[in-house]
């Protein structure tokens, strides 16, 4: 499987990325962010880019102002 990482700076942007994903029906999982990414935020979100199209979450949490990077696992 073929996984991006959406990492946050804040725990709060996490939770409001929650809400707003799965409002618009997005598949996803909150997972710890793992170590190879530096991050002040302990909780990230994991996508299955097989089920999931990340470009449409990147324009959604975009357009709600989060600020964020991806990454490939």
């Amino acid at each position: 499987m073929n996984y991006k990482i959406i990492v946050f700076q804040t725990t709060h942007h996490v939770l409001k990325s929650e809400k707003i994903l799965e409002k618009a029906g997005f598949k996803f999982d909150i997972i710890p962010t793992p170590k190879k990414f530096s991050s002040d935020c302990g909780m990230s979100i994991r996508v299955d880019v097989q089920v999931t199209n990340i470009e449409d979450i990147t324009k959604i949490l975009e357009e709600n102002n989060l600020t964020f990077k991806v990454y490939e696992i």
